[in-house]
């Protein structure tokens, strides 16, 4: 979660949701002439800067009359691709717990690295009506350049740049069991019937 600064002065502010192609665009944005105006290292009310939802940066961050960008992704493959981190906190034998309705809203509610709680937060918590939304499914390739270019008003090209590891091993997934997907329905269901609709419970 940071504002950017281009070297022709173009300012905008990039939300970045968890798992959903931050790191990559942020290293793209460098490669394009973009710096980050300020550190978003660190925690402030809890909450990991990176991370910010809405209610955050919009009291902690010079935000006022810029676009606003955001990669959205559907709320079921994002919640398993940082399943990792549940498993990371908690331990690799939890699969039975979450597939508990009870016991997967309790591991939810007590995270033991508060901070990082926005990794399962709702994306509408981290968006606005005048966000400016891309889908992850719809790739980043040249039609997300020529996004980035209309919105930012300066040329914008995408490079393959190297994934940035974690320190943990990221593929050490949770299964995709009946049991667990209705949880996860169930917890983002806001998000599939606002952004992804056509995959919501019916």
């Amino acid at each position: 979660m940071a504002t950017y600064k281009h070297t022709t002065g173009k300012r905008f502010h990039f939300i970045h949701i968890p798992r959903t192609g931050g790191r990559f665009i942020h290293e793209n944005l460098l490669l394009n002439g973009f710096e980050q105006e300020h550190s978003s290292k660190g925690s402030i009310e809890g909450i990991e800067v990176l991370h910010f939802h809405r209610e955050l940066y919009e009291k902690y961050l010079d935000i006022k009359d810029i676009p606003h960008i955001a990669v959205i992704r559907n709320p079921i493959d994002k919640f398993f691709s940082a399943s990792s981190f549940f498993k990371r906190m908690y331990g690799d034998d939890i699969q039975e717990a979450m597939e508990d309705p009870m016991m997967f809203h309790s591991m939810l509610t007590n995270f033991p690295l508060p901070e990082s709680v926005n990794w399962y937060r709702s994306q509408l918590d981290f968006i606005s009506d005048e966000t400016h939304l891309w889908r992850f499914e719809d790739g980043f390739k040249e039609e997300f350049a020529e996004w980035m270019s209309n919105i930012l008003d300066v040329p914008f090209k995408v490079e393959d740049v190297p994934y940035k590891e974690l320190g943990y091993d990221e593929e050490n997934k949770l299964e995709r069991t009946a049991k667990l997907l209705d949880n996860v329905r169930n917890l983002h269901r806001r998000d599939l019937e606002t952004l992804y609709p056509e995959l919501a419970p019916s």
